[in-house]
């Protein structure tokens, strides 16, 4: 039996807003005064010149959220030092790490005009990480940038550049190794997970048992896990009453989902209520498989905020989705690589707000 959605509003979460690029201004070419020319003179020219550079030096911080503010004491958001970088994507194929990657680069050409960036793809393989790796260092680069492709896989990864004295600055996925000797630069993804089942409980009602069906991520991924746990520990914790139909690895792949969703839609006929899966690719494979049925009536949730599945969220066939900061996730990497470059500071987690996108602040995401 399908569930009817409450009319329980979200609370609108924060806009996007991108960081503001301070430039600086052109060479002073005004000649010197003339001897002449009093003190006074001098002050009333200079005084203006200094109010200027104030309001410069201030600029980079005053377009940063607030979240950013305090980052913004201790790391460069700028700088005309020179270095080399190599970046390891996961793989040049994936929607979200694309975004990322594109972010990264316009960030570094924008605010850091001196640094060189090398992009290499991961293909998704440790092996083809690992070799990229090796030749980075061959290469003598500054820091090297890496989306891991396996969590477990990526720690021997890692391991060369901490024993050639590279700082590793980790985007969006990290590594299972000893968290001070890398950056990390992402989102807390228990968050993504509590943040769908909050959905739930807040719109879809559960007074009949929801039927439910669960789409993983890649295993050995620790996202994949913290993604899972967060969904169903805080549906648990609420005492939610849902019957797991199903649960199974879509790989984070449209193709794969499709497949396990029209097995699904075989095996429990029209008893699905909810389709919730780790990632909107996921998701919108669940939903192509649902569409290909002529099946409607199933809420469908995912995580990243890709244009189709917000497209999904106003059309009604998504409940909700998860913005994952692409965005500022590729910005804070470039932030991160060039300040420990430029003055060695210790690696952290840096985190990036996860947000619940719905029909109700969706405009905020356009």
């Amino acid at each position: 039996m399908k569930r009817r959605l409450l009319a329980i509003g979200i609370t609108a979460m924060m806009a996007v807003s991108m960081f503001g690029c301070g430039q600086k201004e052109a060479a002073d070419t005004t000649d010197a005064p003339a001897p002449a020319e009093t003190e006074e003179a001098k002050e009333n020219e200079e005084a203006p010149k200094a109010a200027d550079d104030a309001e410069k030096d201030e600029t980079p911080a005053a377009d940063l959220l607030d979240w950013e503010q305090e980052l913004a004491k201790t790391y460069a958001v700028n700088g005309d030092e020179t270095f080399t970088w190599g970046y390891i994507t996961m793989s040049f194929t994936d929607t979200f790490c694309a975004k990322v990657q594109e972010e990264v680069e316009n960030y570094t050409k924008e605010n850091y005009p001196n640094v060189k960036l090398n992009v290499a793809d991961g293909k998704n393989d440790v092996n083809t990480q690992m070799e990229l790796m090796e030749n980075f260092i061959t290469q003598g680069v500054d820091a090297i940038l890496l989306t891991p492709v396996d969590s477990d896989g990526d720690v021997a990864v890692c391991g060369l550049a901490q024993e050639a004295g590279i700082p590793v600055i980790n985007i969006t996925a990290e590594p299972n190794c000893t968290e001070e000797d890398h950056f990390f630069i992402g989102s807390d993804h228990y968050l993504s997970g509590q943040l769908q089942a909050e959905y739930l409980i807040e719109n879809v009602d559960d007074s009949e048992t929801l039927n439910l069906c669960y789409l993983e991520g890649s295993n050995g991924y620790t996202h994949t896990t913290l993604r899972k746990e967060g969904f169903f520990e805080t549906l648990d914790k609420a005492g939610y009453n849902y019957e797991l139909l199903a649960s199974l690895e879509g790989e984070y792949l449209r193709d794969k989902a499709m497949d396990i969703t029209e097995d699904w839609m075989v095996q429990y006929g029209d008893k699905i209520d909810v389709i919730v899966a780790a990632n909107d690719e996921m998701a919108m494979g669940a939903l192509q498989a649902e569409q290909a049925a002529g099946v409607t009536g199933i809420i469908n949730c995912g995580i990243d905020a890709n244009d189709d599945a917000k497209r999904a969220v106003s059309e009604g066939t998504f409940g909700c989705t998860v913005f994952q900061n692409a965005v500022k996730q590729g910005q804070w990497g470039a932030i991160a690589a060039y300040s420990a470059c430029a003055s060695e500071l210790q690696p952290e987690f840096i985190e990036i707000p996860y947000e619940l996108v719905t029909k109700d602040n969706l405009a905020d995401y356009q």
